[in-house]
């Protein structure tokens, strides 16, 4: 069964507002998503979390109508955004662990060293914002899953071993790539990533 088409409707159409869950489709709705998601996280890269509802219509180029009608609380506009910039982090599958490791590496590395990572870890570090931190986390629990499962495939295949759980594997992994923009203010070096990469593929090795 096709999912049911909920993007967000033209501006002039009268009928009632649907639920908000709605799924992902191209045309102008996805268009309008984008533009505020990336509003959002423009404005999370510069560690700001108390922003507008205005602010965030004018930053997107949208109506308040459209932006009241579709997020019309200031969560609804975190999830957006949040859903938006994890989904740039989703793991390879190229049918190799040692390829979809090392892709995956560099992939995180990039991703952590983002201004706007880098902005929420340090808000998320603060706990200033229990309530962030929480839709944070809510949002990376099919990501991380996606992570698991990027190790639990190659141990079905037979490229790594089972003495780690694959939690353990991704922790071990993606932790350093994290926290080395925020010790080290800079993005590891490519030859350091791969260092890591070696080091994972030989504690997997079956």
């Amino acid at each position: 069964m096709e999912p049911e088409d909920r993007r967000p409707p033209d501006e002039d159409r009268d009928d009632p507002a649907p639920a908000r869950v709605r799924t992902r489709s191209g045309g102008r709705s996805e268009r309008v998503r984008r533009a505020v998601g990336e509003a959002v996280l423009a404005f999370l890269a510069e560690g700001k979390i108390t922003f507008t509802t205005v602010e965030v219509a004018e930053r997107a180029g949208v109506s308040r109508r459209t932006l009241y009608r579709w997020w019309p609380t200031h969560d609804d506009l975190l999830v957006e955004a949040l859903s938006l910039h994890v989904r740039k982090v989703e793991p390879p599958d190229t049918g190799s662990w040692e390829s979809d490791v090392r892709a995956f590496a560099h992939l995180v590395a990039s991703f952590a060293a983002d201004p706007v990572d880098l902005a929420m870890s340090g808000l998320m570090a603060g706990r200033r914002h229990p309530d962030f931190n929480a839709l944070v986390i809510d949002q990376y629990r099919p990501v991380l899953d996606a992570w698991r499962q990027m190790v639990a495939r190659a141990a079905a295949r037979g490229e790594a071993g089972d003495a780690h759980s694959p939690e353990t594997v991704v922790t071990m992994l993606v932790a350093p790539l994290f926290l080395g923009p925020l010790m080290l203010g800079r993005r590891p070096r490519d030859a350091e990533i791969d260092k890591m990469v070696d080091l994972i593929l030989a504690a997997t090795r079956p």
